[in-house]
């Protein structure tokens, strides 16, 4: 366990915002950045994924697949606004449900996941290529990519800086860098009660949008795209109709656990979750309260 410093900034916070399993959660007191210190080291955090001790299980990801296609189209239909097709790279791809939805419109899908149940699963049943390393320049012999695509992985990077400047140079000239993330760094402490886990220390970092704008600006990225969701009509019903002591949901989710693929309840269950956070967080209001974000920026020459 290392303490650290704003990774923007440079200098250490006193001010704890979050503690959850044993980890401290800190605010910079200069930019808002939410960062974990101490923390544990690079190693710590790649064993939680390879020996799937994360939060989610890799097969809780893996019967997922029903919502996962659902939210994948919802993001590919924003991400053919900027890009038409090539070869796209997912970092921390899961199972493999978004590649392969990418596929369908015409992307050639390459993933990207420590995970070694759900690398085999995507490897194995979806035939897509899957690698279970670093990210580096010399993945896939050092290919180099029209889109790269992650979804609430930022905040589990150890260097956010250095990761994006790996995924600069994974681009072609001109490339599109596309995710979504949460934006806990500028919620208001007041709405913490309603987040059944901060998934510490799956989580490192918790950004706002000026944190995303200044990790792409000092990365060489050209911002071009943001579409704000809030999720606080998702953590309410949770609130009102849901029950989730003791489960172990992802913080940005809030779903059920089990096997979701089958009947048309759950089914019906993953539709009201979609609605509440894509078409009622389109419209609620958004200032200072929990919401997730879509991020689409261009790679500078």
């Amino acid at each position: 366990m290392k303490e650290i410093s704003c990774i923007f900034c440079g200098i250490p916070s006193d001010n704890p915002v979050i503690e959850e399993n044993g980890f401290i959660g800190k605010r910079c007191l200069e930019c808002g950045l939410i960062y974990i210190s101490p923390r544990p080291t690079q190693d710590e955090i790649i064993d939680l994924y390879g020996h799937n001790s994360a939060h989610i299980s890799a097969q809780e990801h893996i019967s997922d697949e029903y919502r996962k296609r659902l939210y994948a189209r919802h993001h590919l239909g924003k991400l053919k606004k900027f890009a038409e097709g090539g070869q796209i790279l997912e970092i921390g791809a899961g199972a493999g449900f978004f590649l392969d939805e990418a596929r369908k419109l015409g992307f050639d899908p390459f993933g990207l996941e420590f995970n070694p149940h759900q690398a085999g699963f995507m490897r194995n049943h979806l035939g897509i290529p899957c690698i279970e390393k670093p990210l580096s320049t010399d993945i896939f012999n050092g290919k180099r990519f029209d889109v790269i695509y992650h979804c609430d992985v930022i905040s589990h990077l150890y260097d956010p800086l250095f990761d994006f400047k790996v995924m600069n140079s994974l681009l072609k000239d001109h490339g599109i860098l596309f995710f979504e993330t949460g934006n806990f760094a500028e919620m208001d402490q007041s709405y913490y009660s309603y987040i059944p886990t901060f998934m510490y220390p799956d989580h490192l970092f918790f950004f706002g949008l000026n944190n995303l704008k200044t990790l792409l600006e000092k990365t060489g990225f050209e911002l071009i795209y943001t579409k704000r969701y809030s999720i606080f009509p998702q953590l309410w019903l949770k609130s009102k109709f849901g029950n989730h002591q003791g489960q172990k949901n992802d913080v940005h989710e809030f779903h059920q656990t089990g096997n979701r693929n089958n009947g048309l309840v759950e089914k019906l269950k993953v539709r009201v979750n979609y609605g509440m956070r894509y078409y009622a967080g389109a419209v609620s209001p958004k200032q200072n309260r929990p919401q997730t974000i879509l991020i689409c920026a261009r790679k500078k020459l």
